[in-house]
């Protein structure tokens, strides 16, 4: 089964810790480190201190405590919110559907007719399930 990454692999020591770092990865690594530094989060000796650590990283796995305490950067907050929106990340279900599930339910209870409600629901997972599948 495959695993979605959300994040770059240089500090992701889930992605493959023992791979060996490029150098292209270690220039990224101290671009988001500055980010860091930039916003605030780390001051000059703790950033110097780090960025040591990562020139002198060998592994993914060398990187991960340098990125363990700190959050996100403001850029990948901003293309978490560009790829989910406002709300976070997206659910099983559309918006609408509780409304919905709630009105079938009423007239589940009303009618005594339950097949609607359970042709409602079953819909829902097969669409939500071909919905997944086609992010991949």
């Amino acid at each position: 089964m495959s695993r979605r990454h959300t994040g770059p692999a240089y500090w992701r020591t889930d992605a493959r810790p023992d791979l060996r770092l490029s150098d292209a990865d270690r220039d990224d690594a101290i671009v988001r480190l500055s980010e860091h530094y930039a916003a605030g989060r780390l001051d000059k000796d703790e950033f110097d201190e780090r960025s040591d650590a990562v020139w002198s990283a060998r592994t993914s796995a060398d990187l991960a405590p340098v990125f363990a305490d700190l959050g996100p950067t403001p850029a990948e907050r901003a293309r978490y919110r560009a790829r989910y929106g406002p709300w976070g990340r997206r659910g099983w279900f559309p918006l609408p559907f509780l409304p919905v599930l709630f009105v079938l339910i009423a007239l589940t209870v009303i009618t005594h007719i339950p097949f609607v409600l359970l042709a409602f629901l079953g819909c829902m997972f097969v669409f939500s399930r071909r919905r997944r599948r086609s992010h991949w």
